[in-house]
């Protein structure tokens, strides 16, 4: 028993270390803490692992895939002096319903480089900027009095450029003066995003169960079904980009009750699915093969493992090309000629 005790004594020290570290640990993915709360679509990525991989290399010239983000994340880089291969580790995209959607997202980045060089780089290029929250934002492009592209250092090892409005957020976001989008219920599915997936997002819409009826309309299957079901509101994805991709999909339900009848209804389309794969691309026939369905305290999650060289016409037979499309219901409309300040080209 003394024994015992002594040995007691010895490992209490190392249990409240760890115990210490376990609670400091976020259970959120790198970043999720500084999505605002009124993100609509946000998608982080692992910037070396994306950039080497075969779906990068396969769609990289594709504008519609891309859209201006991989211009922006390029002048980004330029603009603080970052060499985006060597300095970037992760770069978190997000957008907002009714901004210029998917196609020009705001970023955060995340790497090796020092925050506080970032910093005073920036304030020698001589741009004006503005405090918010301690975070010093740096205009760089302003349409109308509104800053449409900008750049801030969050913190030691994060920076940030997009919309000057966005920038806001986010600092007032870090500060704690604005709520996250993880402190709603779009939180529960961000922590249970696996910590080590290469590529993860979050989508929020009014119903994601309007989506999904269309989907299944496109298998012939009875998307109807739903109708008598709550709504589904939030729904999160990872990925990696080895081959074959496996694709992570998980939605909150109103209920467990509607959770399990949506898997249920999943399950069933499986069949028609890959009947639908095949008259589109008779060599498609068997990409649903390892599908798996599965609903767990009100979340419904579904796997798949497709190629990437697959994965433009899977998109196109499910109508998901047409996502961009659901997310900003409002466009901006083009700036007049003439209205960016003559001193903040790029």
């Amino acid at each position: 028993m003394r024994i015992g005790r002594i040995a007691w004594l010895g490992l209490a020290p190392a249990a409240a270390i760890l115990a210490i570290a376990c609670q400091g640990r976020s259970p959120l993915p790198e970043g999720a803490e500084l999505i605002p709360a009124d993100t609509t679509f946000a998608l982080s990525v692992d910037v070396p692992a994306v950039l080497n991989s075969e779906i990068y290399k396969r769609y990289q010239a594709q504008e519609s895939a891309f859209g201006k983000n991989r211009l922006n994340f390029l002048r980004f880089a330029q603009a603080t002096g970052l060499d985006p291969s060597k300095d970037i580790k992760r770069l978190l995209l997000m957008a907002r319903a009714g901004e210029s959607g998917l196609a020009e997202m705001s970023g955060v980045a995340t790497g090796s480089f020092d925050g506080r060089k970032v910093h005073d780089f920036l304030v020698a290029s001589g741009m004006p900027s503005r405090q918010v929250e301690g975070v010093d934002i740096f205009e760089f492009l302003v349409v109308e009095d509104r800053c449409r592209f900008c750049l801030a250092v969050i913190d030691a090892s994060t920076a940030a450029f997009g919309d000057g409005e966005t920038l806001e957020k986010i600092a007032r976001v870090r500060k704690g003066s604005e709520a996250a989008l993880a402190s709603g219920d779009a939180g529960r599915l961000l922590r249970r995003v696996s910590r080590g997936a290469e590529a993860w997002g979050i989508l929020r819409a009014d119903d994601i169960k309007k989506r999904l009826t269309d989907v299944l309309s496109k298998v012939r299957a009875d998307g109807g079904a739903l109708a008598a079901l709550g709504p589904i509101h939030e729904a999160a994805f990872s990925f990696d980009t080895s081959e074959p991709m496996r694709v992570l999909i998980e939605m909150t339900a109103t209920s467990e009750d509607d959770a399990m009848k949506v898997a249920d209804i999943l399950k069933g389309a499986e069949s028609l699915g890959r009947l639908a794969l095949k008259e589109a691309k008779p060599e498609l026939g068997k990409i649903l093969s390892d599908l798996t369905v599965e609903a767990d305290t009100g979340v419904v999650r579904v796997s798949v493992s497709i190629p990437s060289s697959d994965v433009a016409t899977v998109i196109q037979v499910l109508g998901l090309d047409r996502l961009e499309q659901r997310l900003t219901p409002l466009r901006t409309p083009p700036p007049p000629a003439g209205s960016a300040s003559p001193a903040t080209s790029l």
